[in-house]
């Protein structure tokens, strides 16, 4: 069943001052796999029963699949045992919060194209999404081997040792992919924010 703003979502409220008098706000961000959905309800201090209206919307939302995933469930339908179809519907299942479920469509796309970096990496990803540490580990370092220079599978690496807690390995793999595309953005910012947590100090001992 789709999740409903109140049973995954964060709730902030507000109140506004304005020439018109006060507005009261609430925004939901509801997290759904790479999204964030956001739902903002204002009314104004004179009509307080407005409050209720918007309690009712919101219980009554429901978030559906996406066009994009009803499409990549309809193609690898209609070819089976094709990789392509297969690899789209198992990315497009992890985008939208499913990773376990794109486990089993990206390991057949694998078994189907071995060679092919970017599903091994999609499917290390899947599993450490769904809580699957060794598989993923293992994913990500078939992924090396295929691509030794492939920056998503230097990355996947660099998820195998974030999820066995290694942070320091995690930036020397992270350090690693910087030198193969020096240019990217992201793993800069990623790389910054990892030598700030391995730099950061640890607390202090307490005294007895």
């Amino acid at each position: 069943r789709p999740p409903t703003p109140s049973s995954s979502a964060q709730r902030i409220r507000a109140e506004l001052d304005g020439v018109g008098g006060r507005t009261h706000l609430v925004a939901w961000f509801v997290p759904r796999g790479e999204w964030v959905y956001r739902l903002v309800f204002t009314w104004p201090q004179a009509y307080p029963a407005y409050a209720r209206v918007m309690e009712r919307m919101t219980a009554d939302v429901r978030f559906e699949e996406p066009a994009s995933l009803r499409v990549a469930r309809a193609r690898a339908l209609l070819v089976p045992g094709v990789a392509g179809p297969l690899r789209e519907l198992g990315h497009a299942l992890r985008r939208w919060g499913l990773p376990a479920d794109a486990v089993e469509p990206l390991a057949s796309a694998v078994r189907l194209a071995p060679t092919q970096v970017d599903t091994r990496v999609d499917l290390a990803r899947a599993y450490f999404e769904s809580g699957q540490v060794e598989a993923g580990c293992h994913s990500a370092a078939e992924a090396r081997v295929y691509g030794p220079s492939d920056t998503g599978a230097l990355e996947a690496g660099v998820r195998c040792a974030l999820a066995q807690g290694d942070t320091a390995g995690a930036l020397l793999r992270l350090e690693e992919a910087r030198r193969v595309d020096p240019r990217d953005a992201r793993l800069r910012a990623a790389e910054g924010a990892l030598k700030a947590a391995v730099e950061a100090p640890g607390p202090a001992p307490q005294r007895r």
